[in-house]
């Protein structure tokens, strides 16, 4: 499949969207430090690299190896970002984050299973991977009601004093 800047996926509750410049101050005041807490991000509050993380998606979209969206609800309004990752026949990668009014009703779920279904219509792949920390407990709940194995641990770096232990689930096909 190629990608396109109009996709969208729906689902009960939320519209997926790839991002796009509108998107900017909504990722700007909700991708906190909180909401990043378990990610190897450290947002600074700093606009041009949300400016740069929208171009670099855009590219990527462009190039067919990435699907960067933002979640919206019934009512348009921003709740997150998703994405589809490093899409390769042998692998794809997901990833989401919510903002913080928006976590825990079971959103990240709903999400998960769009993404999948969309994959799984539209392309070929040995296996999905969603890494998350193994103190996210929250998030690891996600891959484990849907059937995702632990296959591997690993550090990932947040930044010079923390590093975040990778549980990387995967769901093989």
């Amino acid at each position: 499949m190629i990608l396109s800047p109009t996709i969208e996926i729906k689902t009960k509750r939320l519209t997926l969207r790839p991002v796009e410049d509108l998107y900017i101050d909504d990722i700007l005041e909700h991708f906190t430090n909180e909401v990043t807490r378990y990610m190897p991000f450290n947002p600074q509050g700093n606009r041009q690299d949300i400016i740069n993380f929208v171009n670099e998606s855009k590219r990527t979209l462009s190039q067919n190896t990435d699907l960067v969206m933002a979640v919206l609800d019934s009512d348009g309004d921003f709740t997150g970002c998703c994405g589809i990752h490093n899409i390769t026949e042998e692998f794809v990668e997901l990833g989401l984050w919510l903002k913080k009014s928006s976590q825990g009703k079971g959103l990240g779920t709903e999400i998960i299973i769009a993404l999948i279904e969309f994959l799984e219509k539209n392309f070929t792949f040995k296996y999905i991977l969603y890494p998350v920390d193994e103190d996210n407990i929250a998030s690891r709940k996600i891959p484990e009601k849907l059937g995702f194995i632990p296959a591997k641990k690993y550090k990932k770096n947040k930044n010079h004093l923390i590093d975040l232990n990778i549980v990387e689930y995967r769901k093989y096909y």
